[in-house]
């Protein structure tokens, strides 16, 4: 009797846990509790007119790569998904050693075992759910991987090794590179088939289908107040931008992330969701009135173009902003139906 009570008192904690989603970090670098970021992301090298450099802020989240000269101004406005952090131990030959680990308990739903296949090299999602909202973490660049999809693992179970495969990285730049990523749509297949030549070899869990949050400011921020939860960081987020979606029945980010949604549902016209920069979904506020395409209806003011602030999801001014590439193919993903055999009408 005490052995099943003790044992039902374990599994209510595991699951509490993968609730609350309190991450840890996925190698034992955590240089960046310790106000040392330089010790814990690793660099990209870098020549920006004529001048070489290796700045560690480029293996951290947002847009911290690709600088150009805008307005008077240095910018940078390559946006980079993840966090890279950077290896403790190598061999004699500089190859790292460091494991690395699920951070919280989950299900791993996707590994990518040729490292040709994508950018991401050697690559593991894993699922977990929040508040019953499925929440992905992607562990890439890796040498080896130790589990196989379908397999359930508990936090800090072993997933692989720290490598440097896919494009552009070398042995000197090993390291992981960390997403903690929400999912736009499921039937991400038939909008891939619709809209690229090549086959998609990693079914929804591609990563144009996952969009990254900053994941080391949900740390820092969880490690600072540990009773913060996933979907209180994201309210917490500042919104760059302001899109007014239509309710329609293909719309599946509020069904999926229903902590998102603001106001009635049931009587949605359409919906008013405002991103991050970077094109993170932080809140979707329900309205009545209906549109019939998805339309940009506010921007920050800001002295950097729309088109440089938020990798081409917008253009236009901030006066008079409107999708951009990457908005109009995040537009048509956001409300890909996937019976549908051809991509929607444009005119976004």
């Amino acid at each position: 009797m005490r052995g099943r009570l003790w044992a039902g008192l374990l599994s209510a904690g595991l699951a509490l846990r993968a609730a609350a989603f309190t991450p840890v970090l996925p190698t034992p670098n955590d240089a960046i509790f310790n106000g040392r970021p330089q010790d814990f992301y690793m660099y990209v090298d870098r020549d920006f007119e004529g001048q070489k450099s290796k700045p560690w802020q480029g293996g951290g989240y947002g847009f911290t790569r690709e600088p150009q000269r805008i307005g008077g101004k240095i910018v940078t406005v390559k946006f980079h998904e993840g966090i890279d952090i950077r290896p403790l131990r190598r061999d004699a030959a500089g190859e790292p050693l460091d494991p690395v680990v699920a951070v919280e308990d989950g299900r791993v739903v996707h590994t990518s075992t040729a490292a040709r296949d994508s950018n991401y090299g050697k690559y593991i999602v894993i699922e977990h759910r929040v508040d019953d909202s499925p929440v992905y973490t992607i562990y890439a660049h890796l040498e080896s991987i130790d589990v196989q999809g379908g397999q359930s693992v508990r936090q800090s179970t072993r997933l692989g090794r720290m490598g440097h495969t896919g494009d552009g990285i070398n042995r000197e730049r090993a390291h992981v590179h960390l997403e903690i990523a929400i999912l736009w749509n499921d039937g991400f297949e038939s909008w891939h088939q619709a809209n690229f030549p090549t086959p998609n070899k990693h079914g929804v869990y591609n990563g144009i289908n996952l969009m990254g949050l900053d994941t080391a400011a949900f740390y820092l921020a969880q490690k600072k107040d540990p009773s913060l939860t996933l979907p209180g960081f994201i309210r917490t987020r500042e919104p760059y931008f302001r899109v007014r979606i239509p309710a329609s029945p293909h719309f599946q980010l509020v069904r999926r992330y229903p902590w998102l949604a603001k106001g009635n549902r049931e009587g949605a016209g359409s919906w008013l969701v405002s991103f991050t920069a970077a094109g993170f979904p932080i809140a979707a506020e329900a309205l009545p009135d209906e549109v019939a395409q998805p339309r940009v209806e506010w921007v920050k003011p800001s002295d950097t173009p729309p088109a440089k602030a938020t990798r081409s999801l917008l253009a236009g001014s901030a006066d008079c902003p409107r999708f951009g590439p990457a908005g109009e193919k995040l537009m048509q993903l956001i409300l890909w139906d996937p019976s549908a055999a051809h991509p929607p009408e444009k005119g976004l």
